[in-house]
């Protein structure tokens, strides 16, 4: 059984935080997909020409659509652009999260060694007590 120690409660805090930021950037990561997507879309829409054979007004609709539709592509640059920013530094967060509870595991395994092999030394040197006791009291046959 692992003996506990004083780091167990900061490492279990520790672990939750890293956890919480683990699902902040699986969330950056999915807003950044979606921002990706959106951008796409609005590339797809831009491309298109609606001008057809049709008056001059028809055609000043279809001009002014089609310059909204470049607005979009560059909000949704934009967006991609922050989201991709905001991922990054969710990705630093983890890391700095992961890297803290790492080092406290760590420095708790280490003690925890240490408090295993103190118990391991003072088992052995009582079974040496003891054989030396069973030994000095047998009966001796010289």
């Amino acid at each position: 059984m692992r003996p506990k120690t004083r780091l167990d409660s900061v490492i279990k805090l520790e672990e939750e935080k890293e956890e919480r930021k683990l699902r902040e950037m699986a969330a950056a990561g999915r807003k950044v997909k979606s921002a990706e997507d959106a951008l796409s879309g609005a590339r797809e829409t831009a491309r298109t020409d609606h001008r057809r054979a049709a008056s001059a007004t028809d055609w000043m609709v279809a001009d002014l659509a089609h310059t909204r539709a470049l607005n979009e592509v560059r909000s949704a640059e934009n967006d991609v652009k922050s989201a991709t920013t905001a991922e990054g530094a969710s990705r630093k967060a983890y890391k700095q999260a992961h890297s803290k509870a790492e080092a406290l595991r760590r420095a708790a395994q280490a003690r925890v060694d240490e408090i295993v092999s103190e118990r391991q030394k003072a088992e052995s040197k009582e079974l040496d007590e003891i054989g030396v006791m069973t030994f000095n009291t047998s009966p001796r046959g010289n």
